[in-house]
């Protein structure tokens, strides 16, 4: 009987967790939670299929949320990239009108989970560019408010920056949410990346110095440069592996130094998508951060033909207090979290390197915490030289179906504790 007793309330938990939300009751709760969080410009409209759509600003962001006709309760929130700062408006993935996880905007990873019964939703960040601050505090605000809604478990995922969002939720916030799903993301913090693309433009100026190949502002790549253009890094580029195309010799050392050096393949898409990074975007990092928040002075670089001349003649880049403080903060992952997370990435990846995720893995590992996380692998977009509209690698590179395949793994831990496979290549699940 004592046993009873005791078995009793986890199994009215379970009954309670499958129970399903009608779209009257989640009107209801919605209406409820915006008052009670102070949520503005609450808008809630029927879907064609029977289910809601709900927009709304929580601290002045707008979100979006997708409520299915047979809601089972719980909720997938995605936490968008970053987007390339311009002069006008933020720019929303608003859920309503599309799918966010994918870069057509057409079905994916949150598609598939509102199929399934899942509300799906995302939010804006108070700020373009590199806003992982933004993101978190966003995206945290919108997982409080889904709770006031009644959703009893909440998942998050995230691409690109989103990645390092994902992360960041789960380390700062450990009972928030019950799965993570990164995909393509910068999981092992922003310093990695930003180590990643200045080593690249860094070595990429000092071995193309004196060529025809130079870019505007070689040899000082901290300094906003006008004529530093996406015209500029394509014909850079394009004539480095034309004139080796038609065997120049020394285009073709330049281009495996290159590539030994930084570890970046060697195709032009994985030369021009690093070095493009930074056209719209370096203003908006070196503001953020009050400064790069990377150091290469000490580093020691290696691959090249000289590598002493090499060494000697990079440019070095100096961190400031406050851009390495900023950094840790926003965000250096610790590996410590209490949440089932998966993360899958290309094997090589223009933008967001594989090796961030492989990094992500040691820290974790050195944290003790492996049983809460499992890396996984998708082959890279093939290289095609004859049209590189359709070539490779290229970032987040995954198709409905790999997100959909990974979704099932995380739900199926999470719900049944069955683990997926470490190291598993799901390019054809």
């Amino acid at each position: 009987m004592n046993r009873l007793r005791l078995l009793l309330p986890a199994l009215l938990l379970g009954l309670s967790s499958c129970t399903i939300v009608t779209p009257d009751q989640a009107r209801m709760r919605v209406t409820d939670a915006a008052r009670a969080s102070g949520a503005t410009d609450l808008s809630i409209t029927d879907r064609a299929d029977g289910g809601l759509n709900v927009t709304g600003k929580l601290s002045g962001n707008n979100f979006a949320l997708r409520v299915p006709p047979k809601w089972n309760g719980q909720t997938l929130l995605y936490a968008h990239g970053y987007v390339t700062p311009k002069a006008d408006a933020r720019e929303f993935p608003a859920l309503v009108d599309k799918d966010p996880s994918t870069a057509n905007g057409e079905s994916g990873l949150l598609t598939t989970a509102y199929n399934q019964g899942y509300a799906t939703a995302n939010s804006e960040y108070a700020k373009i560019g590199y806003a992982v601050k933004e993101g978190i505090e966003a995206t945290k605000a919108l997982r409080d408010f889904l709770a006031r809604v009644g959703s009893t478990k909440q998942y998050i995922s995230g691409t690109s920056m989103g990645g390092n969002i994902t992360v960041g939720l789960i380390e700062k916030y450990p009972n928030d949410f019950v799965g993570a799903l990164s995909m393509c993301g910068v999981v092992s913090g922003w310093r990695n990346e930003m180590a990643y693309l200045m080593d690249f433009r860094v070595v990429y100026d000092y071995l193309t110095r004196g060529t025809p190949y130079a870019l505007p502002g070689n040899g000082d790549a901290l300094t906003l440069n006008p004529a530093y253009t996406q015209d500029a890094v394509n014909a850079s580029v394009g004539g480095l592996f034309g004139a080796a195309g038609k065997g120049d010799e020394k285009a073709k050392a330049i281009i495996g130094q290159l590539a030994r050096v930084t570890g970046v393949q060697p195709d032009p898409l994985s030369f021009i998508v690093p070095l493009s990074s930074t056209i719209d975007g370096l203003g908006d990092l070196l503001k953020t951060m009050n400064g790069i928040g990377y150091s290469n002075v000490g580093k020691v670089y290696a691959g090249s033909a000289d590598d002493a001349a090499l060494n000697a003649g990079v440019q070095r880049l100096t961190v400031s207090p406050e851009s390495s403080a900023y950094l840790d903060a926003n965000y250096t992952p610790t590996g410590k979290f209490n949440t089932k997370l998966l993360a899958f990435h290309n094997l090589s990846d223009p933008l967001v390197p594989y090796l961030l995720q492989q990094q992500y893995t040691k820290i974790v590992q050195d944290a003790g915490n492996s049983g809460n996380f499992v890396a996984q692998v998708v082959d890279a977009r093939p290289v095609n030289l004859a049209d590189l509209s359709k070539s490779g690698p290229t970032h987040c590179y995954f198709t409905p179906e790999q997100m959909t395949f990974a979704w099932n793994e995380l739900t199926a831990w999470v719900n049944r504790g069955v683990r997926p496979r470490d190291g598993l290549n799901i390019t054809k699940p």
